[in-house]
């Protein structure tokens, strides 16, 4: 029984961190890791700021809570927004929220046939006169073939025409400024500009595309909106908000 006891404690003394003195300075042979003293939650995963809102103004989980620690919001990226309490004694913060955007994206920079774009422009988009304007230019194209013939009774020549027309006259500006829907529902969306364009495919006929033209200026206008929802709807709370 000994002759077992004096191996395992044999087998701890060799797991043991050993400290070292290397030039100065103190090492250990082993990776340690620290008991926290307090524990600290794990965030709840949600799709909206204004849950954000309402798990702080109502108090929620506050009897778990440090009383006189603030809330931080930090809003990570436009698509992105987490909530967390103040530093505790071990550094270290509670994570209560994260809230994430879940919506569709519009294909920017690909040639799509022309229903699928109208249908993506009306379902992802605020719809506006810029989008009205959009929407009735490329509901009047059409995807030309015609024949031409001559005969002079001798021979007779054909010639086929194909091609993009307009079924009436309208103008649309280009870039065009359109909101998409690509951030929280509760701010108003951000404006940026797209270059529209259309081409004839062999394979799908008339299509159109949309290209980004603003270089993405629009997520640093959308994390400015989403900070000032959060002030707004937060004021006179122990709130703090990083953006």
């Amino acid at each position: 029984m000994d002759m077992t006891r004096d191996f395992l404690n044999g087998i701890l003394a060799l797991n043991a961190p050993n400290e070292i003195d290397y030039q100065g300075r103190k090492f250990v042979d082993k990776q340690l890791h620290v008991v926290p003293q307090e524990a600290v939650a794990a965030p709840l995963e949600t799709s909206t700021l204004t849950s954000i809102v309402d798990y702080i103004t109502s108090g929620t989980d506050a009897a778990w809570l440090p009383a006189n620690d603030k809330f931080v919001i930090h809003v990570a990226g436009h698509d992105s927004v987490e909530l967390y309490k103040e530093l505790n004694a071990d550094k270290a913060r509670d994570h209560l929220l994260s809230a994430s955007f879940e919506g569709n994206e519009f294909p920017y920079g690909r040639f799509i046939p022309i229903e699928n774009f109208i249908i993506d422009l009306q379902s992802l988009f605020v719809q506006d006169e810029n989008t009205e304007a959009l929407l009735t230019f490329v509901g009047s194209v059409k995807n030309d073939s015609s024949v031409e013939q001559s005969d002079d009774g001798v021979s007779q020549k054909a010639t086929v025409r194909q091609g993009i027309s307009l079924a009436k006259n309208i103008r649309v500006p280009n870039p065009v400024n359109l909101k998409p829907y690509r951030t929280f529902s509760e701010i108003d969306q951000p404006q940026s500009a797209f270059v529209f364009r259309l081409r004839k495919d062999d394979s799908q006929g008339v299509t159109a595309a949309l290209f980004e033209a603003d270089g993405a200026a629009w997520k640093h206008e959308a994390i400015e909106k989403i900070s000032g929802f959060f002030q707004d709807a937060l004021e006179g709370q122990p709130v703090i908000i990083l953006a």
